[in-house]
């Protein structure tokens, strides 16, 4: 098993399309999310998005505690803070570009894991920016596009 490419650029037409629900998880699901933990370690990153690397569905995984990578199926954040926090992300679909960005500073995201269970976490902080981050992603959103919301 080997890491995949990463896709960059703001204008890539696969990271601005919004990536369809994963409806059964098979083989090629699971080499999937094996490829992508492989490709985000290789590439020193905390999150990844199936976009980044070419497929239009919606999976992410996220390093969560700084730990080992968790992957998420079908991820939805089901509960936001009011309270927001300022801070610095970058994207390696991005190189290079890092910017300030508003975020939810706790989170409650469900998702399936690799077994099609539901789960739910409450995440806060660091761990609920990656997730956020990711899932912009899955809607086709960059980080860059949020830089001009801290600007107004």
């Amino acid at each position: 098993m080997s890491s995949m490419p990463v896709l960059t650029g703001t204008k890539n037409p696969i990271l601005r399309e919004i990536s369809i629900p994963i409806v059964k998880i098979d083989k090629n699901i699971g080499k999937l999310i094996k490829k992508m933990g492989e490709t985000v370690k290789k590439e020193k990153g905390v999150g990844l998005a199936a976009p980044q690397v070419g497929e239009n569905v919606r999976i992410i995984v996220a390093q969560i505690n700084g730990k080992q990578f968790l992957p998420m199926i079908n991820p939805e954040i089901i509960e936001f803070s009011i309270e927001t926090e300022l801070g610095e992300e970058g994207c390696l679909s991005v190189p290079g570009e890092f910017g300030k960005v508003w975020r939810s500073k706790e989170i409650v995201v469900s998702f399936w894991d690799e077994n099609a269970i539901v789960k739910k976490l409450r995440l806060r902080d660091f761990n609920a920016r990656i997730v956020q981050h990711e899932i912009d992603h899955l809607n086709g959103i960059l980080f860059v596009d949020r830089l001009a919301e801290v600007l107004k």
